[in-house]
């Protein structure tokens, strides 16, 4: 995949409705009433930080840039009193097939990804250009995914 495409997948990408990827101990749940996938394969258009604060195992606020929060573009994760309780997370844009998704990786997960982008990078293999495998291994009561790609292309 060309510069070019990558930049008008992006743009397509932000403009669509994006749905965050669910993760069970099972698989990814891509569609409801679809049996989980543990394996899958996708294309990864854009990365960067984020932040979410659960409580009660739900989130209750999130940034996608962990700068500012999404429901109060005026107020800043640095001033927050509860930034020590938030997650600090690693955002994933990608594609499944034709499906756009957001995926947000937490504590092993986020450091599974980025050990293999940095692997990635000193291989000189743009992220935008490899279709990507993300295998779910279940660990009892979380989740690890981890990160891997064909060695040809």
């Amino acid at each position: 995949m060309n510069r070019p495409d990558v930049e008008a997948l992006r743009e397509i990408l932000h403009a669509a409705l994006k749905r965050y990827l669910t993760v069970r101990p099972r698989g990814f749940e891509l569609n409801p009433g679809e049996t989980p996938r543990p394996i899958l394969e996708a294309r990864i258009l854009n990365t960067g930080a984020a932040r979410t604060l659960y409580q009660d195992r739900k989130p209750r606020c999130r940034s996608l840039d962990a700068i500012a929060p999404l429901d109060d573009r005026n107020r800043t994760c640095a001033q927050c009193r509860l930034r020590p309780q938030c997650t600090p997370q690693v955002r994933l844009d990608l594609f499944v097939g034709a499906q756009p998704f957001r995926l947000l990786l937490a504590h092993t997960s986020a450091k599974n990804f980025l050990a293999y982008d940095a692997r990635l990078r000193q291989q000189d293999r743009p992220i935008e250009d490899i279709l990507h495998r993300i295998t779910v291994i279940n660990r009892g009561s979380w989740t690890e995914l981890r990160f891997s790609a064909p060695h040809q292309q």
